[in-house]
């Protein structure tokens, strides 16, 4: 770990309303429990702890209907998922990565370097993974992280995504400046602009 250590808190309910229900895809449970909001502990090098609310979007485990091969009219109802504000399709790859990688590169990103793709909205960090014929693939964490209004020394950090990138890194996203995990919050947090 870092010189800026990080404390896991895993809170039962920070955000009640940052839980999702259990769902059934073709017969299958899914459990979606590891998506449950949670909070960090970070030293940011300010005069005290910060903590990090975690919120987790339902495109983690869901795609957009553009992205899916089939008409919508063919997609069938119940791999329609709506959460009151968009509706979506279940995805099992996003759902099965979920499960295995993402709650872990969470909560390693202090000892990660995120690649800024856009400077005004930092969102974009990426962690291999392999396939089982022995390729690899990237999968791909997109997020973005604020300073709470409503809360002092809390930040909320909205993971909005989560997927293979298909065809890898774009030339843009190559060529994108990186900058430490604690840098990206303290300058959000200072209201200040990310330096790399």
């Amino acid at each position: 770990m870092s010189q800026h250590a990080l404390q896991a808190a895993v809170v039962d309910s920070p955000e009640h309303a940052h839980r999702f229900r259990e769902l059934t895809f073709h017969g299958v449970r899914w459990d979606l429990s590891h998506l449950d909001a949670f909070t960090l502990k970070m030293d940011l090098g300010l005069d005290a702890d910060i903590t990090v609310l975690v919120l987790f979007s339902c495109h983690c485990f869901t795609h957009g209907f553009r992205w899916d091969k089939r008409p919508r009219a063919l997609i069938p109802a119940h791999e329609i998922y709506d959460d009151g504000r968009e509706q979506r399709v279940l995805d099992p790859q996003r759902y099965e990565l979920s499960k295995r990688f993402l709650r872990d590169v969470v909560m390693s990103l202090p000892s990660r370097r995120i690649v800024l793709a856009d400077e005004r909205q930092p969102n974009f960090v990426t962690v291999e993974s392999v396939n089982a014929d022995g390729t690899t693939s990237l999968y791909a964490i997109f997020f973005e992280a604020q300073k709470d209004k409503s809360r002092k020394r809390r930040m909320i950090l909205r993971i909005q995504s989560a997927y293979l990138l298909n065809e890898g890194l774009t030339k843009r996203q190559t060529g994108a400046r990186r900058v430490g995990f604690t840098t990206l919050l303290r300058a959000t947090y200072l209201g200040k602009k990310i330096r790399g």
